[in-house]
């Protein structure tokens, strides 16, 4: 994947503003341009299409993650410390862009276009990698209880996660993710660890 420019990246991120601001419908490249103050005409030197910048949108997230998942598989710990730096990090990702937890979990949005879909789930396949492999190792170690399939205890975590990023989001950011999530961590270790 091509790095994108500095005015690519602009472009990008007034895209995710706009959408966690105003709906997808919002998103044209007449209000894009109006938000950056350039003309239409300087977006499409940029992207040939609408598409091509919500693909590019998705691209950004999956740079993020990847560079995240392969933070955590250099550093050593055991499953159950590659859970809780996963979760963390999703905290403190979130927190500093709030735009973009309100835009990548309302994949309804993406439904109805087959590459964006694709992505989307492409995304969502390898955060279940990275985390499924953690389970298992944690599982194998023994400090991940074995009596509750793998695939179950990712519903579990990532569910968990996922719900209260979107009461976050919901509530107009009107409490601390971070804090919220370190203590929704403690719970979901006392459940996932053997009795």
């Amino acid at each position: 994947m091509k790095e994108p420019t500095p005015r690519q990246k602009e472009i990008v991120n007034v895209a995710i503003r706009l959408i966690a601001g105003k709906g997808m419908p919002y998103l044209t490249i007449k209000h894009i341009a109006e938000e950056i103050g350039i003309s239409e005409p300087a977006i499409y030197r940029h992207f040939d299409s609408k598409h091509d910048i919500l693909m590019a949108v998705l691209g950004h997230f999956e740079t993020v993650s990847l560079r995240i998942r392969d933070q955590l598989q250099r550093q050593n710990g055991n499953g159950l410390e590659q859970i809780r730096r996963f979760m963390f990090d999703r905290y403190a990702l979130f927190s500093d862009n709030p735009d973009l937890a309100k835009v990548l979990f309302a994949e309804e949005m993406f439904m109805n276009d087959e590459q964006l879909a694709k992505k989307i789930l492409g995304i969502m396949h390898q955060h279940r990698d990275l985390l499924f492999n953690a389970i298992q190792k944690g599982q194998k170690e023994k400090e991940i209880r074995s009596d509750i399939d793998a695939d179950h205890l990712f519903h579990f975590i990532v569910g968990s996660m996922r719900l209260l990023v979107n009461r976050w989001s919901f509530s107009g950011f009107a409490f601390d993710l971070k804090h919220e999530g370190s203590t929704l961590w403690q719970a979901v270790e006392i459940m996932i660890k053997p009795d």
